[in-house]
């Protein structure tokens, strides 16, 4: 009995030690500053600069104040995907390692998507820097992801160390997880303005932090990376042409044949294949002295950004899809941008693998007929509206948009020489979209948006 109770009182003197240092590690020590904040926007488009911003790995980011700060969105897409972020606050805290720089706040969506990643993601993140004197010194933490697949990511931005709330996302020498002794920032932006150059951001990226985002991949040391493979079909010409295909989903099947069409004209030609793994620089510097990239509808097309300016972006469209996703962004920083459609029967190929995979996850099986009719027609709802009503479409433009497909070259080849003929030497973009020389038909949101409207790109307010 008195050994039993030697060890409660054991345990309690334990217990109350801890107590003891932790409350005297609280309150000991020089006092963190009280925080104080001011906002610019506002909803999902709002931005907020914190003084003395702090992060633990107990607390996360948390601020010392009495008042309870806003939420404030970090994320760069439609209102659907909104992440709100809002800081912990305490009444008081010691002890902190004050850093007399400033720390960016801010959220990532489908990072492991590089599109999504380059222009949802780290642009803006980019853009925001730039507007507030951030340099390689500036911290950041990411304080949201949508659909995180824990990837590997470029962080290219001229910035310091990345920290990360989740330690899946270490992954790089840059990030680190929240430090068990605090940190205090003098400074924190918290918040990109929901800026992207697409239809569903509130904000926008000036085509001139482009250029510089451009300008500082391309200008920093770089290893070449043989995951992304190149092939010279021919090396003479004076406009540089350089085709990129898929292996798996969207491939174009009769590529063989459009560069031997191409090799008559006055164009050198290459081919890509980023499939394999392909980083930020490496494909920067595949791109950057190209006059044309031609590619099937895709991931491949947001490498345009590192093209010369006023370089021509073609997109292969399959039959009975077509989607002007990239001529948003490609509007903002100064591509010359066309879809490339054909919907005739030449141009499909009858992708049965693909259907049936598609078909697999919603668990439908279909007998030869119904199937046939799927491959072969464009609004084949009927077949599918007594297996999955209601989710008709999500099937049919699945399909339509991954099939693979053909390129009508016949037609394909005086569609590139009618572009080349437009001479954009010593010639602006917006002086090239004013002659409807920039964009195809398929362009008036883009165009107005990022071109011609009241807080455009090109003359950024």
């Amino acid at each position: 009995m008195l050994i039993k109770k030697l060890f409660y009182y054991a345990i309690i003197s334990i217990l109350a030690s801890w107590v003891l240092l932790f409350l005297w590690w609280g309150f000991s020590g020089t006092p963190t500053s009280p925080s104080e904040w001011t906002c610019k926007g506002r909803g999902r488009n709002q931005t907020c600069e914190f003084t003395n911003f702090c992060v633990s790995r107990y607390h996360g980011p948390f601020i010392v104040s009495d008042n309870e700060p806003p939420s404030i969105n970090l994320i760069n897409t439609g209102e659907g995907e909104d992440i709100w972020f809002k800081p912990k606050t305490l009444a008081h805290h010691t002890g902190a390692r004050y850093i007399n720089e400033t720390i960016f706040v801010y959220g990532f969506y489908s990072p492991f998507h590089f599109s999504h990643f380059l222009y949802n993601s780290l642009i803006p993140l980019y853009s925001t820097m730039k507007e507030n004197n951030g340099g390689t010194s500036s911290w950041t933490l990411r304080g949201a992801t949508y659909w995180n697949q824990h990837t590997t990511l470029d962080m290219d931005i001229p910035s310091s160390k990345d920290i990360v709330l989740d330690h899946k996302d270490v992954l790089t020498a840059k990030q680190l997880m929240t430090p068990y002794t605090p940190i205090c920032f003098a400074k924190a932006v918290v918040g990109s303005g929901n800026r992207c150059s697409l239809w569903y951001c509130d904000g926008q990226i000036p085509s001139a932090h482009y250029e510089s985002f451009k300008s500082y991949i391309l200008n920093e040391s770089h290893t070449y990376n043989n995951k992304c493979s190149s092939i010279l079909h021919k090396n003479n010409g004076n406009t540089r042409i350089g085709i990129l295909n898929r292996g798996k989903t969207r491939h174009i099947t009769n590529l063989p044949e459009l560069i031997e069409k191409l090799k008559t004209l006055d164009v050198s030609i290459s081919t890509f294949d980023f499939d394999s793994g392909c980083d930020l620089k490496s494909t920067a510097h595949l791109v950057e002295d190209l006059d044309v990239l031609i590619a099937p509808f895709g991931n491949g097309l947001g490498s345009g950004l590192f093209m010369k300016n006023n370089s021509i972006i073609i997109s292969i469209a399959s039959r009975w899809y077509n989607e002007d996703w990239f001529k948003w962004p490609m509007t903002a920083i100064g591509r010359r941008i066309y879809n490339f459609e054909c919907n005739d029967a030449k141009c499909q190929e009858y992708d049965t693998e693909l259907l049936e995979k598609i078909l697999m996850e919603f668990h439908i099986k279909l007998n030869e007929t119904e199937l046939q009719q799927l491959l072969t027609q464009q609004y084949p709802v009927d077949v599918l509206t007594k297996y999955v009503p209601g989710q008709e479409w999500k099937i049919i433009e699945q399909f339509h948009k991954d099939a693979s497909r053909r390129i009508d070259v016949d037609s394909f080849i005086p569609f590139l020489s009618e572009i080349l003929k437009v001479d954009t030497r010593n010639v602006s973009y917006v002086e090239l979209c004013n002659n409807k020389q920039c964009c195809d038909d398929d362009c008036a949101g883009p165009l107005e948006r990022n071109v011609f409207g009241k807080h455009n790109a090109w003359s950024h307010f």
